[in-house]
């Protein structure tokens, strides 16, 4: 399928807004929903809704031309039609590289290599997939959509360091070369949760209550 798990997104989309990358490449990027959020939560979040204000480069990467649609060529800066493996050694760097639902859809072999490459060319590796093995067909008649392994934190090089974020039906790892501190990309901490509930009963409170809340936006940011 073109699209992912639901209950990914919400995870998906803490950790990539609190690692503040500039530069994203999103590989299996079907419909185009994680480039989609992302450009809204990195950009328009940020008060640039013009694309001639966006700061954030992000590329995709999808193996199967069928589906190309209006969300790739507006969200992306550019769109790379093929084999990962293939088109990623010739791409620059980045400072994140998403792969969301899509790693099973790999020969075992052909997964640990595409991570490998991730890791010599971004700063975090961001892998969402099933927790268990599934089979599942062709889709759409795309015969990349067969499932074909199952992904599992220790599929990661020895070297490198991991974080695994359990969600409802898959797991979300974060991959790097160097040590990623997890409290400043999990998406649920007690910190969060003061200030969400609190940032709007703070502003009823007149201009003393919006400065606190302002201070509470900045002390969550730390």
């Amino acid at each position: 399928m073109p699209t992912s798990d639901l209950y990914n997104i919400t995870s998906i989309l803490t950790i990539v807004s609190n690692l503040k990358p500039k530069t994203i490449l999103d590989i299996g990027c079907g419909f185009g929903k994680y480039g989609f959020l992302m450009r809204e939560y990195l950009e328009v979040w940020q008060e640039r809704l013009q694309p001639e204000n966006w700061q954030t480069s992000i590329v995709g990467i999808d193996a199967f031309a069928g589906y190309h649609n209006p969300i790739w060529d507006f969200v992306y800066n550019s769109v790379h039609i093929g084999d990962a493996e293939t088109i990623l050694p010739n791409l620059s760097n980045f400072d994140v590289i998403l792969i969301a639902d899509v790693i099973e859809h790999f020969e075992k072999s052909n997964a640990v290599n595409l991570v490998n490459l991730c890791l010599q060319k971004a700063d975090a590796v961001i892998v969402s997939t099933p927790k268990e093995f599934y089979p599942q067909g062709d889709s759409f008649g795309n015969a990349y959509e067969i499932h074909r392994c199952l992904f599992q934190a220790q599929d990661f090089p020895s070297d490198c360091y991991v974080i695994t974020i359990p969600a409802l039906s898959c797991n979300i790892f974060i991959g790097s070369r160097k040590p990623i501190d997890d409290r400043k990309i999990y998406p649920a901490r007690f910190e969060d949760l003061i200030y969400l509930r609190q940032r709007h009963s703070w502003k009823n409170f007149g201009l003393a209550g919006a400065v606190m809340a302002k201070m509470l936006k900045f002390a969550n940011s730390l």
